[in-house]
């Protein structure tokens, strides 16, 4: 019996916002028609207050803004709009450069110093406000206003190694697992650098208690080789984690239980699409938090 494959068209851009004229979205028909009537009723007004002034003079710098705001409406950057980009600088441009934790807040400087002191001192630093404000005994994270949140690791699969009929399992597994979701689920592929330090040095310290010389010396061959590529390469690694989130939790505690309820749940619907689910462990999680903000003692988890 022969194997069938079912498969679906998705369009690439099935993100991009509805088009209500000539492929233009709303927003960008928003940008360039309010440019294009600020300009018109710049160019009357003072096209009416000085009618001898030359019509080069005039349109020139009105063209010039047109332009610019066409080029913002219809241009993008790693996927993102140009107006967005622009909005997401200038937010980026006003946030304060140094940021420390201080949960008590951040004390002026004495007024008993010298002026000349305190403004050789520069911008005072503002209060690091760190999205998670703990992770309990079960791993559940207090996200704040958000709620609290659970990460557990998950294994991958080799798709394209499979056959038809194994992919088309595959799929009808993970299906059932995005039918099944009763709330709020993200699913996060993180990419990071892995360090070979550690491995380098386990290789090197087992090298010595093998039984042959010639295994000692592939296994330190090996460690070489491993060293050389951490020192040259950029080695990255991915890790797929899935985050369930509660957001309107009464307390932590009934929190914790719906959240580890809802990671069995995906563990044994995603077992059919050979995928397994490990919730992490109070340690793992804040060890995780730790890496992610890449801080080497952050002080902001208790």
């Amino acid at each position: 019996m022969s194997e069938e494959y079912y498969a679906a068209r998705i369009p690439a851009d099935i993100d991009r916002p509805d088009a209500v004229v000539a492929r233009l979205t709303f927003r960008q028909v928003a940008i360039i028609a309010g440019t294009g009537a600020a300009c018109w009723l710049i160019f009357t007004a003072v096209h009416r207050a000085a009618p001898h002034l030359p019509l080069a003079i005039l349109l020139a710098p009105l063209v010039l803004a047109l332009t610019v705001a066409a080029g913002i409406a219809l241009g993008s950057r790693d996927g993102i709009s140009a107006d967005r980009f622009l909005l997401a600088a200038a937010r980026h441009a006003r946030r304060p450069r140094l940021m420390v934790h201080a949960p008590e807040g951040i004390p002026p400087m004495p007024s008993i110093l010298p002026k000349a002191w305190r403004r050789a001192a520069g911008p005072r630093p503002a209060p690091l406000v760190l999205p998670a404000a703990g992770v309990d005994g079960a791993g559940v994270l207090d996200v704040r206003e958000h709620g609290y949140a659970q990460i557990a690791a998950c294994s991958t699969v080799n798709f394209a190694l499979r056959t038809s009929g194994e992919q088309n399992a595959l799929v009808t597994g993970f299906g059932r697992f995005l039918n099944s979701l009763s709330g709020p689920t993200q699913i996060l592929v993180r990419t990071r650098r892995m360090d070979l330090t550690g491995l380098v040095a386990d290789l090197e310290e087992a090298a010595g208690a093998l039984p042959h010389p010639r295994l000692e010396d592939a296994c330190r061959d090996h460690a070489a080789f491993l060293a050389h590529l951490s020192a040259h390469q950029q080695l990255l690694g991915r890790q797929v984690l899935l985050v369930a989130r509660e957001p309107q939790a009464a307390a932590a505690t009934d929190a914790g239980l719906r959240l580890s309820r809802r990671h069995a749940e995906s563990g044994a619907v995603l077992a059919g699409a050979e995928v397994s689910v490990v919730p992490f462990t109070p340690a793992g999680a804040y060890g995780l938090l730790a890496d992610a903000i890449a801080n080497e003692n952050p002080g902001g988890f208790q």
